[in-house]
């Protein structure tokens, strides 16, 4: 028996093939250079997997709900289902061995295993909606995929490395729920003829600059192995990491130090801008030809819809251009070391028995917060607390110290966490927090 394939059935698995060599090596070559082929083929086994999984789900559920609506197609059916089935996929390709690996692997191995997941997904899903129909699916629905493979791998290791449960379950939601939300919406406008033209670069850009906003925070964070030495769970790093940058800024002002040349944004270099210029300009001549020569594309692509034929030559090509431009701008050590102008503290009275220690806090997390002191206290000692938010005291907070530690300055602190903490002080931390950085915006020099 013969199989007879069809030339557009081939040309769409060709395009898929290029989409997904083109993104791999985008990532590859912007962020994550030095891989391991033999974790490249596990994530392309796990994407099997989890694609496997996605359609046992979707034909359980369809059994159940047959006539779902767009909504339910597009967010549950499609979205949730097969993102969950990508977090099943990632989450078990890195628990077994997860303090070998940092954040950074985790989006990459996830952008693996999204990309290969959506070439999966959409060799299933020839469809008869006309060729440039499938052309247009394939080069925007693989590299959301792809993204959000990358997003979920990265929220997946903070899941691992928190302890925390706020944080662990909290991170892991958002993050989760974002891609459902936007992969969803995708699903949206592509099926339901909603604005695509509007919703399409919507999605690409918007997931593509939280991913490029995630990847500067990664190459800060220090991978599980370290952070067992250091017996820190991430959520304590990255406080102890606010607390010493804080109190860098402070050392800093006393020196005559400015960290204003540590900026958030760098120059793209050469590469990036040369690929730039080189997608932006096919974008710009299909504007030239679609109001010049609109009857040329007519008599040349027949078949062609005008929307299909912006959003593919015009829109996508601008699209990877504002990508190439804006990949790898962000500065990480910007998160790492810049302090804005002038940070935000609250003052804190902790009493353990009948000694009282008087100092600040720079940052906290839900009930988590480090505190200098006057000498080291044991693990696990009970103490209370007074939190002062300007002329606002939180009086009499019940907790404990977690661990205590000396720096090579003398310096003793303290990590504590309180039993629980009130919302109020949340809500007016936050605030607050923001109306200083707002102010901090507008300061153009550090104050010294």
């Amino acid at each position: 028996m013969s199989i007879q394939i069809s030339i557009p059935s081939l040309v769409i698995f060709v395009i898929n093939l290029c989409t997904l060599a083109f993104y791999y090596s985008f990532y590859r070559f912007h962020f994550y250079r030095f891989t391991e082929g033999f974790l490249q083929y596990t994530a392309l086994a796990f994407s099997l997997f989890s694609a496997g999984i996605a359609i046992g789900l979707q034909a359980m559920f369809l059994q159940w709900v047959p006539n779902g609506g767009p909504v339910w197609n597009s967010f549950f059916l499609s979205s949730f289902i097969e993102e969950f089935a990508k977090l099943l996929g990632i989450y078990l390709f890195f628990s077994k061995n997860q303090d070998e690996f940092t954040v950074t692997d985790g989006i990459f191995y996830g952008l693996v295993l999204g990309g290969c997941f959506g070439l999966v997904e959409n060799i299933l899903y020839f469809i008869n909606t006309g060729l440039w129909s499938q052309v247009l699916r394939s080069i925007t629905a693989l590299p959301i995929h792809m993204m959000n493979g990358g997003l979920v791998g990265a929220y997946t290791m903070m899941f691992l490395f928190h302890k925390n449960p706020v944080f662990k379950w909290g991170n892991l939601a958002t993050g989760f729920l974002i891609c459902v939300f936007f992969h969803g919406l995708y699903n949206l406008s592509l099926f339901q003829e909603i604005d695509l033209l509007l919703i399409l670069p919507i999605c690409i850009l918007v997931l593509f600059f939280l991913l490029e906003v995630t990847i500067a925070k990664s190459r800060i964070l220090v991978p599980g192995h370290i952070l067992k030495l250091m017996d820190m769970s991430m959520e304590e790093y990255e406080i102890l990491s606010r607390h010493n940058r804080h109190e860098g800024w402070i050392q800093n002002v006393q020196k005559h130090i400015s960290t204003s040349g540590i900026r958030l944004f760098q120059y793209p270099n050469l590469r990036h801008t040369v690929l730039t210029i080189f997608f932006l300009l096919p974008g710009i001549l299909s504007i030239y030809l679609l109001y010049d020569a609109p009857e040329w594309i007519g008599r040349k692509f027949p078949d062609l819809a005008l929307q299909d034929y912006f959003a593919l030559f015009v829109m996508y090509p601008i699209v990877l251009a504002l990508m190439f431009f804006f990949a790898g701008i962000l500065n990480p050590y910007f998160f790492r070391d810049r302090m804005l102008a002038v940070p935000l503290f609250s003052s804190v009275d902790m009493h353990v028995e009948n000694k009282e220690e008087n100092s600040a806090i720079f940052h906290i997390k839900a009930n988590l917060f480090y505190l200098p002191t006057s000498k080291n206290y044991e693990k696990d000692t009970k103490a209370s607390f007074d939190l002062w938010l300007g002329l606002n005291c939180f009086s009499g907070l019940k907790g404990k110290v977690l661990w205590s530690r000396e720096n090579e300055e003398g310096n003793c602190g303290v990590m504590c966490q309180l039993d629980s903490i009130p919302f109020a002080f949340l809500l007016k931390w936050n605030y607050f927090r923001l109306k200083q950085n707002l102010k901090n915006l507008f300061l153009r020099k550090v104050q010294v």
